[in-house]
């Protein structure tokens, strides 16, 4: 029989991985919370049954309707974490995992950090202690852009230029992969000690500089930065909310910034056996390829536009030929790139635009009649089709050549 791991919040952006990596493994996964008609919500008495059996609970589920000044007390975050330790301890579950926060303080600015240490506190205080392992985790990164590494990634691609706070302020990434695995070895390896650990790079870097390499990986220039006092980033992120067509930025996540403060991670590293890859390394390596889906879909576009249905090595030619003129995806949807002139809009200048119309237009016109038509052999009927099809955008395949040539 498999082993059984219990998961709150496993449609989160860390907990859909871990459920990922846990279900390869060979566990039986249990989902508790967010899902519809799920029979748990944090704040509930779990059913004894729903634990029993399991090797661990990792809880990654957090609750954001609260408000601030609930931090303190009020807050169900504190009572529903407490409860469900207690009630895992007493169906004999053998290790709960608490997923906790570099940002975790009791002098933290954001509401998230002081929640998270009270947490850790009262989880100390409470019978489950023994069998309770913290994990505070740093800047997170990698696989889908979504969470806190969307909203970074979409930022340092939107401007060279960024008006920014805490830039001097230190951050330890840690990459998505790793701390699913982190988590893993927490809930189900019997020698961890209940203890708290610290799921982040040993070597801190600045904020300006993760945000630098961010963009870099993006295939992006340099970034500039306008340093901007606290409270005018505040104001800013209650404007994002008015402004269509820009990404949405939580206070929240600017106050945990503000409050950040790097921490030891050596021995939790060691200890859970971690070797951190180098995130630029990582970066360059996911943006890559994604890059190449960008590419062949944009190259695609491109082409039929132009009334060619592309073949496989014509789309080769056409990236390869973009890439070593050094001109990256764009990134946006098919339907924007189906259209030239709105392309042209997202890259100023057009000229590059033209470029790539022109581009694919020589390198069609270039292809051997195999490679133009490498599927099967048309029959008499599709033999016609094709040649009314040629005969028909022959004027809008010569007016594009004496336009973007």
């Amino acid at each position: 029989m498999a082993p059984r791991l219990i998961i709150t919040g496993s449609t989160g952006y860390i907990g859909a991985r871990l459920a990922a990596m846990a279900r390869e493994r060979g566990f039986e996964v249990v989902e508790l919370g967010r899902r519809s008609g799920a029979k748990w919500r944090i704040g509930d008495e779990p059913a004894a049954s729903d634990l029993e059996g399991a090797v661990g609970i990792v809880h990654l589920a957090h609750s954001w309707a609260t408000e601030p000044q609930a931090a303190e007390e009020d807050n169900i975050n504190i009572s529903g974490t407490v409860r469900l330790a207690e009630a895992a301890k007493a169906a004999g579950v053998p290790r709960f995992v608490f997923s906790s926060s570099t940002s975790s303080r009791r002098e933290a600015l954001n509401v998230y950090g002081r929640t998270k240490f009270r947490i850790e506190q009262h989880l100390a205080a409470s019978p489950a202690a023994p069998t309770v392992r913290v994990a505070r985790i740093g800047l997170v990164y990698g696989g889908p852009r979504t969470a806190m590494y969307g909203l970074m990634a979409k930022l340092a691609a939107l401007s060279p230029l960024l008006p920014m706070i805490g830039l001097s302020r230190e951050v330890q990434p840690i990459h998505l992969d790793e701390v699913a695995e982190g988590l893993l070895a927490l809930a189900t390896e019997a020698n961890q000690p209940p203890q708290t650990f610290v799921l982040a790079q040993e070597k801190p870097i600045s904020f300006a500089a993760w945000l630098r390499m961010l963009r870099r990986s993006q295939g992006k220039g340099n970034l500039h930065f306008i340093p901007i006092p606290l409270a005018a980033a505040l104001f800013a992120c209650h404007m994002t909310k008015l402004v269509p067509l820009i990404p949405t930025v939580d206070p929240e996540r600017v106050l945990g910034l503000a409050g950040a403060a790097p921490m030891e991670s050596g021995e939790s590293l060691r200890l859970l056996k971690l070797n951190l890859a180098d995130p630029m390394t990582a970066l360059a390596g996911e943006f890559s390829q994604t890059g190449k889906d960008q590419s062949r879909s944009e190259a695609q576009a491109l082409l039929r536009y132009l009334g060619i249905a592309p073949t496989e090595m014509q789309l080769q030619r056409l990236c390869e030929g973009l890439r070593r003129e050094g001109l990256s995806p764009l990134g946006l949807s098919t339907t924007v790139i189906r259209h030239p002139r709105l392309l042209a809009f997202f890259e100023p200048p057009a000229s590059r635009t033209q470029h790539r119309l022109a581009r694919a237009l020589y390198l069609a016109d270039l292809a051997s009649e195999p490679e133009r038509h490498a599927g099967p052999k048309a029959g008499f009927f599709g033999a016609g089709l094709i040649i009314a099809g040629d005969v028909l955008l022959f004027p809008l395949r010569a007016l594009l050549a004496g336009t973007y040539r």
